[in-house]
């Protein structure tokens, strides 16, 4: 069962192995800001909302679960934030381009490609997916 996360704990030791990538990112406030949304499963896997503006968020998954299981949770993930009580009608993403699993995770569920930009850590693929296109897609 997806549900909002609230502990930081949890969230840092899934998020451990991609610190280095995560300039600036403190766990505890940010989970604090009311505008911000974790979801779980409670198993280890999370997704991360950052509000953009009152109905678009930046999104960030960070999953234990591979492969099949993990685009079934994430598709679980974005039926959550999509028809839950946060207002999401468009979400934003970056992946890196050195990141193969999560491009392919990417396609799998409805993200469109809107180029490549140069960040910190490197080339990205900038995805979106708007509530319309993922209700059209699922």
């Amino acid at each position: 069962m997806i549900t909002r996360h609230y502990d930081h704990n949890g969230l840092m030791k899934t998020m451990g192995p991609y610190e280095h990538e995560l300039k600036g990112f403190h766990a505890r406030s940010w989970l604090a800001d009311p505008d911000n949304v974790c979801l779980s499963d409670g198993n280890g896997n999370y997704t991360l909302y950052e509000r953009v503006t009152p109905n678009s968020v930046t999104g960030h998954y960070f999953l234990v679960a591979r492969g099949r299981e993990a685009v079934k949770l994430c598709k679980e993930f974005l039926e959550a934030i999509f028809t839950g009580p946060y207002g999401v009608e468009v979400i934003k993403g970056l992946t890196p381009l050195n990141k193969r699993g999560a491009l392919w995770m990417n396609r799998q569920l409805g993200f469109k490609p809107e180029g490549v930009v140069d960040t910190i850590v490197g080339p990205v693929q900038m995805v979106s997916l708007t509530k319309k296109e993922w209700q059209e897609y699922e």
